[in-house]
Order: C-alpha cells, then structure tokens, then sequence
C-alpha cells in the first residue's frame, strides 16, 4: 500500500461520511480543489441517491 492509496481511501471515506470536497481539500492540504476531485470517487449509490433528491426539487 503507497501513501496515495492512503490519500485516496481517506478522502473517498470522507466524502461519503459527508464531508464537502473543500473540506478534505483542506485536510489533504490542497490548495487546488481538482487536485482533491482525483481522490475523490463517489459511489454508484451515492449518485443514485444524489439524482432522486435533485429529482424531488422538481415535483414539490
């Protein structure tokens, strides 16, 4: 396991636990936040789930 490895789990834990990607930019020490998106993978369910919250914007 490389430290990358390391970086890249933690800031995908992160994420998921809901953390913000300029919150674990800052915690990984990034000063560019496409630097954190590399690390950051969300999961197909977090996806799904993220599309029927913004679809209920729309029938309320």
């Amino acid at each position: 396991m490389r430290i990358h490895d390391l970086r890249h789990s933690f800031a995908s834990f992160a994420i998921k636990q809901g953390l913000d990607l300029y919150q674990v930019a800052k915690l990984l020490g990034h000063k560019n936040i496409r630097t954190t998106t590399r690390y950051a993978h969300l999961a197909k369910e977090d996806l799904i789930k993220a599309s029927n919250i913004v679809g209920q914007m729309f029938v309320k």
